[in-house]
């Protein structure tokens, strides 16, 4: 049982907004933002004699986790070799990999910075003939839109959109 405490009105007001943040604090309520990363997508029929598939400038602090190549067609039986490499104010660093298949899925883990440029070349191009490209890209979480809600506020919001998911519009 819980006395309230105080003579006035305004010191039993004072004295339940203590016990409020009191209680407030043993709630243990937690709500886990996740910040999906950016897919970027890029394809080319003819890869150039210098070898340079693709290069990106990136605008923030963040992280190239994986990449994805599709090779449209391989001209002979050898392994093709590839190097995701970054550029830039900040430094560089490199990853190499081979690939004989014609879909590649790896993980680089590559840091970047602002500025920084994501370069992906061969040093057989013509060993292949058409390729997509995509990698995923994890920006820092100072570039993360940041919104206040109360815990009801957001749970309407997630039911909302898990009944959106359930039943699109069509």
């Amino acid at each position: 049982m819980i006395k309230i405490k105080g003579d006035t009105p305004n010191e039993k007001f004072k004295h339940i907004e203590i016990i409020l943040n009191r209680m407030s604090r043993k709630l243990h309520k937690t709500i886990i933002g996740v910040m999906p990363p950016v897919p970027i997508m890029f394809a080319v029929n003819e890869i150039p004699e210098s070898g340079e598939i693709f290069s990106f400038l990136t605008p923030a602090r963040g992280m190239i986790t994986d990449i994805c190549l599709l090779i449209g067609e391989f001209t002979d039986k050898e392994l093709v070799s590839f190097e995701a490499m970054v550029k830039g104010p900040t430094g560089g660093m490199h990853t190499t990999f081979a690939t004989r298949k014609n879909l590649t899925i790896s993980k680089i883990d590559l840091s970047v910075g602002p500025g920084d440029l994501l370069s992906l070349k061969t040093t057989s191009p013509e060993k292949i003939k058409g390729i997509w490209l995509s990698f995923l890209y994890q920006m820092g979480i100072e570039k993360a839109e940041q919104k206040k809600y109360l815990i009801e506020e957001f749970n309407q919001i997630v039911e909302e959109e898990a009944n959106a998911l359930q039943s699109p519009e069509e």
